[in-house]
């Protein structure tokens, strides 16, 4: 992950004016707001004491500077890391927000030993003073905490996350402060509805007790119904927005774990039933594409179509046509006599019998890292160290030879109790530099490996006739072995000049 670490800083920085300008709308919306005063006598006596020190300016001015210090501390710390930034970027709308709260909360705390001091110097009672005090730094944490985390979150989520994360999967980070969609829907319902109609009931109570008169309880009575009635609200609005949602997300978790076949379960014809019906054509389409998927691997390797259909693919292989040069070991294996041997059999049977006798191999070489690059009638052509580098694609060779090898055994014993006919082979393996990359016309390709190399390993297969064994092995594939073959001979190859030095089995 690349972080624009200059790009995160100014907009954290953004984020800090923000929650400084809502601190001061914060401020200002009480002074316009009748806020309850229970008792006019006694905060007359406290105001005319406000107004004769600077005790207002100081807690006020601790109030901005709180938030601040508390904004600055947790840039310098999720800047400490990448790590640490991925983590804590989601957090800063909650974070930033819960300080104009923290902020206004310190104001009340500096304010309560100057409400004491009062109340030694003049006698006063303090209880409704401290009472509206505490109703006006509620509402102005409460109004600053609204204004700056909805400010800061929109930003957040339509700037700085789509830039962190480009590809998503934030979810995966390990957040102290997750946001909950059912979370944002309460605090909607406590900012829009429970707060403001129980500080207009609280005013007017405080205005008719204030002014001896008789209280409405019919007014009492239908704001808290309308405090019910709003709660429920909220809730059919949770349910409606949230069950769709979870539906999806379970359906979608199922279409990640490959059940193609899933359904989101949302009929509507909201924004919810349109997305239901775009998530059941998008696990339509993915379920064909899926199934072309399944098919391409049966065409050709499956470990060779996810490299071609990966980014390391396309970059490895550069363009259409064309590969790379590379080291890799090629491994030939091919039915002894089949051709008289199919002339007495139906073509079906053929065919039957070299499906089953494929599928047994081919077993044998894909969990030692090799590929079977073509079938060449009834002989086998396998890759090791392409596309997929190996560590030592010789030994994988080796390996593979000697499981099918073993395989063999099974499998004519399979065909004897069947009546079919008992079969060898001969296999050819040799290391060396090859061409692999895709070959072919610009509308047919295919990947393969091309050069010497090649033919090398198809002679050497051709060889195991005339030497009577299964396998003959190159010099090259043996001094990469961690096993001590048999030397053969110094054998004549088709194509070269010089002798070149073959093995097999031990004590084959």
């Amino acid at each position: 992950m690349t972080l624009d670490k200059k790009f995160i800083a100014k907009m954290t920085r953004i984020y800090g004016l923000i929650v400084v300008f809502s601190n001061i709308v914060a401020m200002l919306v009480p002074s316009v707001i009748n806020i309850p005063v229970l008792d006019t006598k006694n905060m007359s006596i406290w105001q005319d004491f406000l107004n004769h020190n600077k005790m207002v300016n100081w807690a006020t001015l601790i109030a901005f500077i709180t938030p601040t210090l508390v904004c600055i501390i947790y840039s310098k710390k999720i800047f400490k890391s990448d790590d640490s930034i991925a983590k804590s970027v989601a957090n800063i709308p909650s974070v930033f927000a819960l300080s104009s709260v923290i902020g206004w909360n310190v104001y009340y705390f500096i304010e309560i030993p100057f409400v004491l001091y009062a109340r030694a110097i003049f006698g006063i009672h303090i209880k409704g003073i401290l009472l509206s005090s505490w109703f006006f730094a509620l509402f102005s944490g409460m109004t600053g905490y609204t204004i700056a985390y909805l400010a800061i979150e929109i930003l957040n989520r339509t700037i700085l996350l789509p830039r962190v994360f480009p590809e998503g999967h934030i979810i995966k980070q390990d957040f102290s402060l997750r946001p909950v969609f059912r979370h944002l829907l309460t605090f909607g319902y406590m900012v829009s509805t429970l707060f403001p109609v129980t500080l207009l009931l609280i005013s007017y109570i405080s205005i008719h007790i204030n002014n001896n008169i008789p209280l409405q309880k019919t007014i009492i009575y239908i704001s808290a119904l309308l405090v019910i009635i709003a709660y429920g609200i909220t809730l059919s609005f949770s349910k409606i927005i949230l069950n769709p949602l979870e539906k999806l997300t379970k359906a979608a978790q199922r279409i990640k774990d490959g059940d193609y076949k899933t359904r989101a379960g949302v009929v509507t014809a909201d924004d919810f039933g349109v997305l239901a019906d775009s998530f059941n054509d998008m696990a339509d389409s993915l379920a064909e594409k899926e199934f072309m998927r399944d098919t391409f691997g049966k065409v050709v390797d499956p470990e060779v179509r996810d490299y071609l259909m990966s980014g390391a693919g396309k970059e490895s292989l550069g363009q259409a046509l064309g590969g790379q040069t590379r080291e890799v070991t090629v491994l030939f294996c091919d039915i002894r006599s089949f051709t008289a041997m199919s002339e007495k059999m139906q073509a079906a049977e053929v065919v039957s019998l070299l499906n089953r006798y494929f599928t047994a191999l081919g077993k044998c070489i894909s969990p030692h890292h090799g590929i079977i690059n073509k079938y060449i009638g009834d002989a086998i052509m396998a890759i090791f160290g392409a596309p997929v580098e190996a560590q030592n694609s010789a030994q994988d060779a080796f390996e593979a030879a000697c499981d099918m090898r073993k395989a063999l055994v099974q499998v004519n014993k399979e065909f004897e109790a069947e009546g079919l006919p008992q079969l060898k082979f001969g296999i050819g393996i040799h290391t060396g530099p090859v061409f692999a990359g895709t070959i072919g016309a610009q509308n047919r390709m295919e990947y393969t490996v091309i050069g010497d190399t090649v033919n090398t390993a198809s002679r050497l297969e051709s060889l195991c006739k005339t030497y009577k064994t299964d396998l003959l092995i190159s010099q090259a594939s043996q001094e990469k072995l961690k096993e001590s073959l048999s030397f053969v001979d110094d054998a004549q190859i088709r194509g070269k000049t010089e002798a070149m030095k073959i093995y097999t089995f031990p004590n084959s």
